[in-house]
């Protein structure tokens, strides 16, 4: 806050400062001899608290503080009077002083009027806050939403308007605080803190709003964006961004809906993003992806998982080439999943069940890259066969069966010897196939599955002790040599990588 301090002895004025040094850490402190000086002074920086001599040659204490409270009506005044000035100062509680201390003021007695002054300004200004972002919520949110004292003035001016969004996994508070803690820092250098406000809108749009005094703001407010677009993106964060510019007299929601539209269209998978208003959406050319996608459906027809998973990897890295935007990569994965129906349907008369292959489809928005992509779709690929048990199967057609089994029921106790039993095939021979297609004993394949499973969780935020127990593991103990073993660190050592990687 802007505290001015305002005395014309110049002794009571040094001694006022040198009081005032305990508020510099969080506060500034600006020091006038005179009420002319201080007026003057607030057209550059406007005071939030003054405390001010009522007696002084010239412009008076009450005088400044009338017509300070004119520029800026939230402004919060403290006098200070001698014994006989008393019934003057009193005069000014009807032009909003909150408080009158008696000269010579005791210390302890100048800082608990201070303290209480602050707590007073900052709660009134967070409630007047929150008041105001709700209702400048509701006008982005809808055409409809009325004008009140708080939105009036938003419709009327100029604004540059942006709106981003961080992807992925990443801690919700630490994330908000970085992203607005930054994005205001950088505004404030050139704006005033009322001139600027972050709304969040859902769980990780956030809107940022300044006020544009004149069109050279414009390119500053530009460049505050894109360098912190590259503060995010330097430490590991995902984040799409873009921004458009509200003129006077516009609706908010219009230019919301079209900036939030224009984003969306362009948002690339697995990379950041920054939109402009000259940005143009592009659509790749993939059609050779889908010969690999028809060679997919026969190493599935044919049971072969190994080559299947190879065709999905070098598919995925075919996309990740190409640079698809979010919106088309997602109707690539839509019409692969109808086209696996329809040529499974055909061949073999089984029902395969597309909803529970579309029922994932929003994690592709919870994705940050193509590894996890591929992962996803090996394994909604391959849950084709869930539920699925051909009349006399052949032996290598139970591959996928027992795949989809392990990632079913991983967190049981599953035996190999025991599958092999109920669908009457060779111990041996099932072992050696399962090898032959998926690269992985049956118990390594286990293993790494639950481990995988672990990872999500950890990176989740989820405790060691619960984790062990919900990937199959009863033995908390034998679950971090297991998957130190397999990752390379500890559960928890690993857990804190995961939280470091998105806290900048």
């Amino acid at each position: 806050m802007n505290i001015f301090l305002v005395e014309d002895e110049h002794w009571a004025l040094a001694e006022l400062i040198e009081l005032f040094r305990i508020y510099e850490a969080e506060h500034r402190i600006f020091a006038f001899g005179s009420g002319e000086e201080a007026l003057a002074a607030a057209r550059e920086n406007m005071p939030d608290l003054v405390l001010t001599d009522i007696n002084m040659p010239g412009m008076d204490g009450l005088e400044l503080i009338k017509a300070l409270i004119g520029i800026h009506p939230d402004l919060k005044a403290i006098v200070l009077s001698v014994h006989d000035q008393f019934a003057y100062a009193q005069q000014g509680m009807k032009i909003g002083v909150i408080d009158y201390l008696l000269k010579p003021v005791r210390k302890e007695v100048l800082y608990a009027a201070i303290d209480q002054t602050l707590l007073h300004i900052t709660n009134d200004t967070k409630r007047k806050t929150e008041r105001k972002h709700a209702a400048i919520s509701q006008m982005l949110l809808s055409s409809e939403a009325q004008e009140n004292e708080y939105t009036a003035s938003v419709t009327a001016a100029p604004y540059f308007a942006a709106l981003l969004q961080t992807a992925g996994r990443t801690s919700g508070e630490v994330e908000k605080d970085t992203v607005i803690g930054r994005a205001k820092s950088l505004l404030l250098k050139r704006l005033r803190e009322q001139d600027i406000h972050c709304i969040d809108v859902g769980a990780k749009w956030k809107v940022i709003l300044a006020a544009l005094e004149d069109a050279h703001l414009i390119s500053y407010c530009t460049s505050c964006l894109e360098t912190l677009y590259q503060q995010i993106t330097r430490s590991g964060i995902q984040v799409h961004m873009g921004y458009v510019i509200k003129k006077r007299g516009e609706s908010l929601h219009s230019g919301y809906e079209a900036l939030l539209k224009m984003i969306e269209e362009q948002i690339k998978f697995g990379m950041s993003t920054f939109v402009t208003p000259d940005t143009r959406s592009t659509q790749a050319e993939i059609g050779e992806i889908w010969d690999r996608a028809r060679l997919l459906q026969n190493f599935i027809r044919q049971g072969d998982i190994q080559r299947g998973k190879e065709t999905i990897h070098n598919m995925v890295l075919e996309l990740k080439r190409h640079e698809l935007t979010l919106r088309q990569l997602t109707q690539f994965v839509s019409d692969l999943f109808y086209s696996l129906k329809y040529n499974f349907q055909a061949s073999s008369k089984a029902d395969i069940r597309i909803t529970a292959l579309h029922e994932d489809m929003h994690l592709l928005r919870e994705f940050t890259s193509y590894d996890e992509l591929s992962s996803w779709l090996t394994r909604r690929v391959f849950g084709l066969f869930s539920g699925q048990k051909p009349v006399d199967p052949k032996p290598k057609e139970l591959v996928p069966i027992l795949i989809n089994h392990i990632h079913a029921n991983y967190q049981h106790d599953l035996s190999l010897q025991q599958f092999a039993a109920e669908h009457h095939v060779s111990l041996g021979y099932l072992s050696r196939l399962f090898k032959t297609q998926t690269g992985h004993t049956f118990s390594d394949y286990l293993i790494r599955h639950r481990i995988e499973a672990a990872k999500t969780l950890l990176s989740e935020g989820a405790r060691i002790t619960d984790v062990s127990s919900l990937v199959g593991y009863e033995d908390p103990k034998h679950f971090s040599l297991v998957f130190k073993r397999i990752v390379g660190k500890p559960p928890k050592t690993y857990a804190q990588s995961q939280k470091r990687k998105y806290t900048p």
